[in-house]
């Protein structure tokens, strides 16, 4: 099937999606959903609460599969952006707010260093709340996977550990202490080797992992490298081994993203706000995929949708011609994103990617 001003067929979402993974030619790039963005229209006209997603897969499924609807972008994703499923399954205490939303910490799992000898690997399947989002991608890739790409959700073990204990006693203890944050960082490998092996078992082809802590604003380059990339390729490797392409995703203020070439990743996802848009392109084209995070805290939730065009048409002339260029959001949408931005957004790609 040819669109009027399309030279290349028709693609669906999923073809799309993993052809610009692998750096292959594509109708128009593909757009990425993340977490839960634009909650309010989404589990709204789904008929249901973010706290039923946390507990029934159906009904996660459900929310998620509703989101790709509204938006029409390329994905559905396994997993919301509350990056406090896995710590709970290790200890860690949450709270609910009043209003539905996600939750919150009440006590991490390690209020002292020593407290790290309690922590043990857990297996995803078997928790009560870290075996929804794997339960859902089952369910997704069953239903919808043949049409759309179903990309599992994982934080990688340093966003984990930030919950275990929590960021700033990590990042002292990186410093002061870095064996105890090794020993922790070894049990959360393992834990999420167990997730990837279940998200294998299940067909899934796609993973995206949060790596938002490797950010020079609140850590050195060197521990950056030491534990953030270091066990981000101990996963990435991991999910190749089981068939997996990794999108690394990085929405720190000064993203350190040299590295994640280097490890494997087939796509490093980032707040263009964060970076020189050109010199990261020239950086990384050719190497990996490039999913350019659109300004989602000002630009998709205060701006206009002709000024959500003139960013995709900005974005896709930087880039040029040549494949692997994706789009997204810069991190998860905020809660009341208006619905006319996100249809400026897809209609732009389609405008301004398409290539004659």
């Amino acid at each position: 099937m040819r669109c009027a001003g399309q030279s290349r067929p028709l693609m669906t979402p999923r073809e799309r999606f993993e052809a610009a993974l692998a750096l292959s030619p594509v109708d128009h790039p593909p757009i990425m959903y993340q977490h839960l963005g634009a909650a309010r229209t989404v589990v709204n006209a789904a008929g249901l609460t973010i706290r039923q997603g946390f507990h029934d897969p159906e009904a996660f499924a459900k929310i998620a599969i509703m989101a790709q609807r509204i938006t029409g972008f390329d994905n559905v994703m396994a997993g919301w952006g509350d990056i406090l499923v896995e710590a709970r399954a290790h200890g860690t205490k949450w709270t609910w707010p009043e209003r539905d939303f996600y939750p919150r910490v009440e006590r991490y799992a390690v209020m002292e260093l020593t407290d790290i000898d309690r922590i043990q690997p857990v297996d995803p399947i078997k928790d009560e709340f870290w075996s929804v989002p794997l339960r859902v991608a089952g369910i997704m890739n069953e239903r919808v996977g043949n049409e759309v790409a179903v990309l599992a959700c994982l934080n990688s073990p340093t966003i984990i550990a930030s919950e275990v204990m929590g960021l700033e006693n990590m990042l002292m203890a990186s410093i002061t202490d870095p064996g105890f944050v090794d020993q922790l960082l070894n049990v959360l490998v393992e834990s999420s080797k167990a997730y990837v092996e279940h998200v294998s078992s299940m067909g899934l082809e796609i993973a995206f992992v949060e790596n938002g802590s490797a950010g020079l604003e609140m850590n050195s380059m060197e521990n950056i490298e030491r534990f953030d990339l270091q066990n981000m390729k101990k996963m990435v490797d991991c999910f190749h081994s089981h068939g997996l392409k990794v999108i690394a995703h990085n929405c720190s203020a000064m993203p350190y993203l040299d590295g994640y070439p280097e490890i494997g990743a087939d796509a490093v996802h980032f707040h263009l706000t964060a970076v020189d848009r050109d010199e990261t392109f020239a950086k990384l084209k050719g190497r990996t995929a490039v999913m350019a995070g659109i300004d989602h805290m000002f630009l998709l939730f205060k701006g206009t949708p002709e000024e959500v065009d003139r960013e995709v048409s900005g974005i896709t002339g930087a880039w040029g011609d040549g494949p692997g260029l994706m789009i997204a959001p810069g991190c998860e949408m905020p809660f009341k994103t208006p619905v006319d931005n996100i249809i400026a957004l897809r209609e732009a790609v389609v405008r301004y990617g398409s290539k004659g």
